[in-house]
């Protein structure tokens, strides 16, 4: 059996961490420069705040219910996304778990033979509970597809249970399936789920009454490997961390910027950033992209955007280097009379650090640089982000969160939060 540990509404659940004062009143947490509802309480999702709204359409109803709303505080979630994993993992072998995201991951529970699994992901939830604050939903099943099912009834119907659901027989899952709408199949979606219905197929049931060639032919074998997930059929077994094989650093800015320096001093803090995650993973990239962007909203003023993209001689991670090459690509795409407010640094075609093959014609700095770049990541580790940093770095919040609480700036006075690494959903 698999176990699916899920945080509920994990950013809103972190900030009733820091005010206990949240608890069952409508909250939201807003995406990067507070444009977007990306996480929602109960409470806010029963006033009919949808996820991904732009909060200045909903300032109205905010303010008529009192929708406390805040900045999203991504080094904060990370801090308890990992209290939430180092728990859950100690209740099993080392390899026998996956970090899925940020607030979700998967226990391989099948070498407990003796071993009631509900009570043991019951003692899993409330020692979460207890020791980080954070309220999480466990769905137990066979299989990876059928324990988000199990997830989504615990998050349903939660009245119904204490956080916790096993589809264990063949009446359990048959019955879920036939509740469960196409669309909320893992790996199915919205669009794919649109054609899934014009075909008949409305319930995940239903899906499994199609012919094995109909389901080929609309998804391929990955569709085949889902119908098998759903009948109970392991397909999916848990994965490491792999490296990435590309790294993009781009945010919109809270104000249009209108001045060289400012885009320039952005740009390439981007790259610093995309430097720091690329020693984090041990390897080096040979291609850098820069782009800017003005806003396309914006029909009163003229529009602009332009990437531009550079093979490098020499793979590198150093942080001067990649520096010195964005600012070279800003200098080729920027454009004066221009209001940016968008810009951003990828890095891809990697190979491992230790395996770099080097050009005979040019000059390779990597291994000078390589010293100073380990202490700075080192240094920054023990004294928080960007603690220590390039001269081009402003050391300015690049998301541009406004809505920052008391308790969150006096939490980070009296803690060093580690980066954060997760792909935030």
């Amino acid at each position: 059996m698999y176990a699916l540990v899920d945080c509920n509404n994990f950013f809103v659940s972190c900030e009733r961490t820091l005010d206990s004062s949240l608890e069952n009143k409508p909250v939201v947490v807003l995406s990067n420069n507070d444009g977007c509802v990306v996480s929602r309480s109960r409470e806010a999702q029963a006033l009919g705040i949808p996820m991904g709204a732009p909060a200045f359409k909903y300032k109205d109803l905010f303010k008529e219910h009192d929708v406390k709303s805040f900045s999203a505080k991504f080094e904060y979630y990370n801090f308890k996304s990992q209290q939430v994993i180092n728990i859950a993992a100690s209740y099993v072998d080392k390899a026998d778990y996956e970090i899925y995201s940020i607030d979700e991951l998967f226990l391989d529970l099948t070498s407990f033979k003796y071993v009631n699994i509900y009570n043991y992901c019951l003692e899993i939830r409330n020692k979460i509970m207890e020791d980080t604050g954070i309220p999480v939903s466990i769905g137990i099943a066979p299989t990876k597809t059928l324990c988000k099912i199990a997830n989504r009834i615990v998050k349903k119907y939660p009245q119904q249970f204490e956080g916790v659901y096993v589809l264990d027989t063949q009446d359990k899952i048959e019955k879920a399936l036939k509740w469960l709408p196409i669309e909320d199949v893992w790996g199915i979606g919205w669009k794919l789920g649109v054609k899934m219905r014009d075909n008949g197929v409305h319930k995940a049931w239903d899906l499994l009454q199609k012919p094995e060639m109909w389901v080929r032919k609309m998804m391929g074998i990955h569709g085949v490997r889902m119908i098998n997930e759903l009948k109970g059929i392991r397909q999916l077994e848990l994965s490491g961390v792999s490296p990435k094989k590309s790294i993009a650093v781009t945010r919109s800015f809270m104000e249009m910027l209108t001045t060289k320096e400012e885009v320039r001093e952005r740009v390439e803090t981007f790259a610093m950033y995309c430097s720091e995650r690329l020693r984090k993973q041990n390897t080096c990239c040979k291609m850098i992209t820069v782009f800017v962007q003005t806003n396309r909203f914006r029909k009163d003023l003229p529009e602009y955007k332009k990437a531009i993209t550079q093979i490098l001689p020499n793979p590198t991670n150093s942080s001067i280097l990649i520096g010195r090459v964005a600012n070279e690509l800003f200098e080729a795409i920027y454009k004066e009379g221009f209001h940016y407010k968008r810009a951003g640094v990828v890095v891809n075609d990697f190979v491992p650090e230790n395996e770099r093959l080097i050009s005979l014609f040019e000059k390779d700095t990597q291994n000078q640089h390589l010293p100073v770049m380990r202490a700075m990541d080192a240094l920054n580790k023990k004294y928080g982000k960007d603690k220590v940093r390039l001269g081009s770095m402003s050391g300015k919040n690049t998301f541009g969160r406004a809505k920052l609480s008391p308790e969150y700036e006096a939490f980070l006075k009296n803690n060093t939060l580690p980066e954060a690494n997760f792909r935030f959903h």
